[in-house]
């Protein structure tokens, strides 16, 4: 898609950026509140924040997590790029 919007328009600049650590700082609770702006189905807002809260084990214990996307989970994936558009949205 962006091949083609950059070949059939004109196109002042293209912003290429890897954002470091983006998984591991995603927001639990502001993207929750996003969520809930759109989504209506409880039972489904809560296996995302089920998802969320999952934690990590690292050496043999769970570490609880408040911030960030478990890496790896397709879901995360999904989850990201809500947050970046809902953030482009809302913040800038």
């Amino acid at each position: 898609m962006l091949d083609k919007v950059i070949m059939t328009r004109p196109v002042n600049y293209v912003v290429d950026m890897d954002i470091e650590k983006f998984f591991d700082t995603v927001d639990h609770k502001w993207l929750m509140r996003c969520l809930e702006q759109r989504v209506k189905d409880r039972h489904f807002l809560r296996l995302i924040g089920r998802f969320l809260k999952a934690g990590v084990i690292e050496e043999g214990k769970l570490i609880q997590m408040d911030r960030g996307t478990p890496q790896g989970a397709v879901l995360s994936a999904v989850l990201a790029n809500i947050y970046l558009a809902l953030y482009f949205r809302f913040m800038v």
